[in-house]
């Protein structure tokens, strides 16, 4: 069958077209903001409200009223240590204290999304790791998302139930593919996500509770 070579030819261009029109709705950038731009730009050193030059070392001490048999916060059986999800695990994203509705990267090194937030894609800093030394792959968010959904507290299945499901894209990639509705604020929601390891957990009951050391991928272990 003879090819009609100007309508071939005419139909590259237009998904040449089509293509570059479908880029130039896709954001990428270090910092994703609901409304406007982020306050503090790409590459930036410290966040306004802190000192650089703040002396280093020393203790802080601090009370909680109660106790605790549990050093998992994920799950509904037992109770947590104080603050032993926030200081120990690191999130995709983090906000800052001096500005709304904004999540910078943190394990997650850039943020990508579509004009329509159907979707959000996180690029993970190569450089993350455990606090065993094992690097932070998507995998791993792979893996926290559908536990905490399926295993963990009743909070994250109603937290996130606006995603439909998420993908590793590759090592360091991964995507977050919502459900349709009009809830823009969700593609920042989803970067709250802490992330926990897999190779850990494969050898442990995630459901119950108990003092077992956790590795965890933030800026602080238990001792």
């Amino acid at each position: 069958m003879a090819i009609n070579r100007s309508l071939l030819r005419g139909l590259l261009v237009g998904l040449c077209c089509f293509s570059a029109l479908a880029q130039a709705d896709i954001h990428r950038s270090h910092a994703m903001a609901m409304h406007g731009s982020p306050k503090y730009p790409a590459g930036f050193q410290h966040l306004d409200y802190v000192n650089p030059e703040a002396p280093k070392g020393g203790k802080l001490r601090r009370h909680v009223i109660g106790t605790f048999d549990s050093l998992n916060p994920f799950v509904p059986k037992g109770t947590a240590a104080a603050g032993i999800g926030s200081l120990v695990y690191d999130t995709l994203t983090t906000r800052a204290e001096d500005e709304p509705f904004t999540q910078y990267g943190l394990l997650a090194e850039t943020i990508e999304w579509p004009e329509d937030r159907s979707w959000v894609r996180f690029h993970l800093n190569p450089k993350a790791t455990f606090s065993d030394g094992e690097p932070v792959q998507a995998s791993d968010v792979v893996w926290t998302f559908n536990t905490l959904i399926n295993d963990g507290a009743p909070f994250y299945s109603f937290y996130y139930s606006g995603v439909d499901h998420v993908t590793a894209d590759d090592e360091h990639t991964v995507t977050f593919h919502f459900k349709p509705g009009d809830n823009r604020e969700l593609a920042l929601i989803i970067g709250q996500l802490p992330v926990l390891p897999e190779h850990v957990w494969k050898t442990r009951e995630f459901t119950s509770a108990g003092l077992e050391k956790p590795i965890g991928s933030g800026p602080y272990s238990v001792g």
